[in-house]
């Protein structure tokens, strides 16, 4: 679920289904979910082996999974 931040942007809640914005071939990824919020942007958990994924992920580069 998403909802509007104090500035402006949008806050995921953590176990949200997410898709990743993959800069080099310029596509969305599946497979991820919202593990906590930061500051500075999201921690995700890879669903695949269930471990949280070592960067930390901006609103721009994140979007709702589909389907």
């Amino acid at each position: 679920m998403a909802a509007v931040g104090p500035a402006g942007h949008q806050v995921i809640a953590p176990g949200t289904p997410v898709a990743v914005f993959n800069r080099y071939n310029a596509s969305w990824v599946g497979g991820f979910e919202i593990a906590t919020t930061r500051d500075d942007g999201y921690e995700l958990l890879r669903l695949s082996d269930r471990s949280v994924v070592p960067k930390t992920f901006r609103t721009e580069d994140l979007r709702a999974q589909r389907g």
